[in-house]
């Protein structure tokens, strides 16, 4: 033990003797008097100052512990955060790149296919060009009076296949971009209903949890003498991610500035609404990142 922690004890004890010691000798020098003296009382405590510096110690540790377990907690719920932000940026990527590779090869094979048919069909006009050929020289050998004429119904003949191929091609042309435009159609009205339900399960989401933030606020509100039914007062709420208010101010007045500071001070009394964690980031940062609530006295418990 350290010396300091034996010197009040022995000062108390040097001042005890130095009592006792008066006493006495005064009731040897006045013997004579027959007067009974009443002993002092004194009263002596020690005090342990090396245990009272080891508790103060002892408490200081422990609230730097916590709060370093409450920055711990803080750093983990961002990386966190940060890692299914990561994860959910890498898989929109990957579902990207499958795509533009599967239309990749849709149009490959597309063109494909267009080519194999427009050969198939040289390959069919050649053949016919060949045989019509040589049909016209076998009649020509035979019957040189009728070469003529026949020139002619084989050219009208040409000239009524060519028409009729080009309003097939474009008939088949008419139809495929009618297809594609349905098609085309079809997909924007699926992702208009698939983008219609998700804003509506985000919207359900929020209201959930506007009713959780509402009923946090509500319960530490306390009415002013001055609130008055009819008042309205507007609170912009800035948010983390966590819960926590960052910010908070008066965005429209009610006219009595006792009764907005009863709602500001409701606000700070919650101070971390802790359910918001929950939240999926995107709700959040569309709907309570920055949210603007309205008191009215009537809302609100005395």
């Amino acid at each position: 033990m350290r010396a300091g922690s034996y010197l009040v004890p022995t000062i108390l004890a040097v001042l005890l003797h130095g009592v006792v010691i008066v006493l006495l000798a005064q009731s040897w020098f006045e013997h004579h008097e027959e007067v009974r003296k009443t002993p002092r009382h004194v009263q002596a405590q020690v005090v342990d100052l090396k245990s009272q510096a080891a508790r103060k110690k002892a408490e200081t540790e422990a609230k730097a512990k916590e709060r370093a377990r409450q920055q711990r907690l803080a750093d983990e719920q961002k990386k966190r955060e940060a890692e299914q932000k990561r994860q959910q940026a890498l898989k929109e990527k990957q579902a990207a790149e499958k795509r533009k590779q599967e239309q990749a090869k849709q149009r490959a094979a597309e063109e494909k296919k267009r080519q194999q048919a427009a050969k198939k069909k040289a390959e069919q006009e050649k053949a016919k060009k060949a045989a019509a050929e040589k049909q016209r020289k076998a009649a020509e050998a035979k019957r040189q009076a009728e070469a003529k004429r026949k020139q002619e119904a084989e050219r009208k003949a040409a000239e009524a296949k060519a028409r009729a191929a080009k309003e097939k091609a474009a008939r088949e042309a008419k139809e495929a971009a009618e297809r594609k435009a349905r098609n085309e159609a079809l997909q924007r009205a699926m992702e208009a209903e698939e983008a219609a339900l998700r804003a509506e399960e985000e919207r359900a989401s929020a209201m959930s949890y506007e009713a959780y933030v509402v009923e946090m606020i509500t319960r530490n509100w306390r009415r002013s003498p001055s609130a008055r039914n009819g008042m309205v007062v507007e609170v912009t709420v800035h948010l983390l991610p966590s819960g926590r208010v960052n910010d908070r101010y008066v965005s429209r007045s009610s006219g009595d500035s006792r009764f907005d500071n009863d709602a500001l001070r409701a606000i700070d009394r919650v101070g971390v609404f802790d359910k918001l964690q929950e939240m999926d980031s995107a709700v959040f940062d569309r709907y309570f990142r920055k949210r603007v609530l309205r008191f009215r006295p009537e809302d609100l418990r005395d």
